[in-house]
Order: C-alpha cells, then sequence, then structure tokens
C-alpha cells in the first residue's frame, strides 16, 4: 500500500502555538489522561519488524545530543535552541532514527512524545523503530500516542495497531489531538475504514481544520466510505471554503466507482 506520509498535522501536535521562529516554546506536559484501551488490539507480528534501530552508526552521537538538546529547549521555552536542535534532527533526517528510538523508553514525558513525533515526520523511513512505537501505544500521554499511532500509520503492516489508537483519539478534547488523528487516517487509506463513524462525527467538528481533515480521509478511505456521502453532502454549504472543496473532493472520490445509492444512509451513530 501507498503511505501518503500526511506529517503536517504531526508538526502542529505539540507546538500549536509555534515552536519554531521567534515565538515562544511551550512547556511540554503530559494531559494525564488514562491510555486507550487497546486490550482487543491484536499483538503485532514483532518477528516481521526490521530490528530496532541500533546506537552503532556515525550519525548516532550527533542526534542523541541535538534530541537531548531538543528537550531541554522545550522544557526551558528557549526557542533559539529548540530551532538549533530541530534543524540538526532534521538535516539527519532517517539517519536520527536510532537516537530518536531510544528515547521512545526514557522516564522523561516530554523526550517521550517528541521522540515520537519526530519519528512521525520521518516516516516510512523510521521503520526500524516501530517496535518502540507499538510499546507507546498504551503510553499514559495521549500525546505520545497520537505520534506513535501517526508514525506507525506511515508504516506497511501496522494499521491494526496504528488505526483503534487513532480512532479513539478522534474523540479528544484537544483540537490538535483531533486533527493529528484525522489526517494520520488519511495515511491508511481503505485501511481506515473502521474510523467511518468516527470520522463522519469529525465533519461536524467545530474545528473547520478537523472537518476538512476528516473529509479528505474519507475521501482516501473510497467507496469504503459511501455510507458518509449523505453528510459530506451536507457541507457543500459549510461557511469555510476549505471545507467545502475538501467535502467536495472526497465525494468524487467515492462516488467515482459505481456504489449503491441504496447505501449512502448517513451511519445511525455519527449522528447520535
Amino acid at each position: 500500500m501507498l503511505r501518503h506520509h500526511w506529517s503536517a498535522a504531526v508538526l502542529t501536535l505539540l507546538f500549536a502555538i509555534g515552536c519554531g521562529g521567534s515565538q515562544p516554546v511551550p512547556k511540554m506536559t503530559s494531559t494525564g489522561k488514562a491510555p486507550a484501551d487497546n486490550s482487543k488490539v491484536a499483538e503485532p507480528a514483532l518477528e516481521s519488524v526490521p530490528e530496532q534501530a541500533e546506537p552503532g552508526d556515525a550519525d548516532f552521537p550527533r542526534g542523541s545530543l541535538a534530541f537531548a538538546t531538543l528537550v531541554k529547549a522545550a522544557e526551558s521555552s528557549d526557542a533559539e535552541g529548540w530551532t538549533k536542535a530541530e534543524a540538526q534532527i532534521q538535516e539527519l533526517g532517517a539517519h536520527a532514527t536510532a537516537a530518536l528510538a531510544e528515547r521512545l523508553t526514557d522516564e522523561n514525558t516530554v523526550a517521550r512524545e517528541l521522540a515520537a513525533m519526530f519519528l512521525a515526520q520521518i516516516g516510512p523511513e523510521a521503520a526500524p523503530a516501530a517496535k518502540g512505537l507499538v510499546k507507546l501505544l498504551q503510553d499514559e500521554s495521549t500525546f505520545a500516542r497520537v505520534n506513535a499511532a501517526a508514525a506507525l500509520s506511515t508504516m506497511e503492516g501496522f494499521e491494526e495497531q496504528a488505526v483503534p489508537v487513532l480512532m479513539e483519539l478522534l474523540k479528544d478534547a484537544d483540537d490538535n489531538i483531533r486533527l493529528t488523528a484525522a489526517t494520520s487516517l488519511r495515511n491508511v487509506g481503505p485501511g481506515a475504514a473502521p474510523a467511518l463513524v468516527g470520522l463522519t462525527r469529525a465533519l461536524n467538528d467545530p474545528n473547520p481544520q478537523i472537518r476538512a481533515a476528516a473529509a479528505t480521509t474519507l475521501g482516501e478511505i473510497g467507496p469504503g466510505a459511501a455510507r458518509s456521502l449523505t453528510m459530506l453532502r451536507r457541507l457543500e454549504d459549510d461557511t469555510e471554503p476549505a471545507v467545502v472543496a475538501a467535502a467536495a473532493r472526497a465525494v468524487r472520490r467515492i462516488d467515482a466507482a459505481s456504489v449503491d445509492k441504496t447505501t449512502l444512509a448517513t451511519p445511525a451513530s455519527a449522528t447520535e
């Protein structure tokens, strides 16, 4: 399956106020919410997952130091330090995977959250960190869970682990969490069909970015989202042009196949 790797939402997750440039870096704290109940989620076939990245390559020390600086900058609201460290990690790209993977089990919640976030930005090339990301899906931090699920959504073979977590987080009170969940489900394409009810409900979200993201993701699901067409068509009267455009594209994508018009009813639970 082709992975789109929509990392934009992840970029906004922990830094809605803005970390780069001249804006202040907000201090990262756990939301304190209990982990989503993923007890029914099938255990991943870890024997088929690439081995966890090892800190043996020449890029590991550089990545490790840059990340340590990043965490310190986030905790101390050091915008300049953050910008420099972030640039170093982004320059390393996939070569930072080993250093980031090592911090997925850090006692520091901020470190776990940020490590998962940057692995999500790396996308499919961060697959060597998959084992650690799967374990992080049970983390007490909502930010850590959504970033881990976002990262896994870009990797082949992890739909069964990522989708249930993202489905649960579509109901979170935090706008950025919901936006990241809706956008990350887009990576899974038709495999996101189990989230149909939650995504359809998100078409009524007060935040227009989330309405647009949900509409676009439903379009990526394709014919499997046919039951959402009624509500998508209602968005033709939305006050936000971006939402109208996203809904129109989704309708075209879902209607592209010859869908049985008798299946176009709104999911009952989506309007409850």
